[in-house]
C-alpha cells in the first residue's frame, strides 16, 4: 500500500494570476518611480521597492489561496490578481481568518 500525495501537481491559475499580476506591476513600478524620483538613484531604489513589495504580495496571496482558487481565467481574474498583490496588507488584516 502506498501513501498517496495530497499536494497538486499543477498549481493552476493561482500561480498563472500571481505571475501575470507580477509581470504587470513591472511596468506600472517603472511608471510610479518615474514620477516619485528626482534623481536615477532615487528611482531605482523606489523602482526595487515597489517591486519587492509586489513580490511579497504575489507570494503571500498565493500561499493563501492556491488550494482553494477556482476562478476561470480572464481579464477579471488577472485585475484582482494585480490589485490583491498592490494592496496585499488589507486583503491580510481584513480577510477571513480560516483554520
Amino acid at each position: 500500500m502506498s501513501l498517496q500525495n495530497n499536494s497538486p501537481s499543477y498549481l493552476g491559475n493561482a500561480l498563472i494570476g500571481a505571475c501575470c499580476a507580477i509581470l504587470l506591476s513591472v511596468p506600472t513600478s517603472a511608471f510610479l518611480a518615474r514620477f516619485l524620483g528626482d534623481t536615477y538613484l532615487v528611482r531605482v531604489w523606489v523602482y526595487s521597492g515597489f517591486l519587492l513589495w509586489v513580490i511579497a504580495g504575489a507570494m503571500t496571496i498565493f500561499f493563501r489561496t492556491y488550494k482553494g482558487e477556482k476562478n476561470h481565467l480572464s481579464i477579471r481574474f488577472i485585475t484582482l490578481w494585480f490589485i490583491s498583490v498592490w494592496f496585499w496588507p488589507l486583503l491580510i488584516c481584513f480577510g477571513k481568518k480560516r483554520e
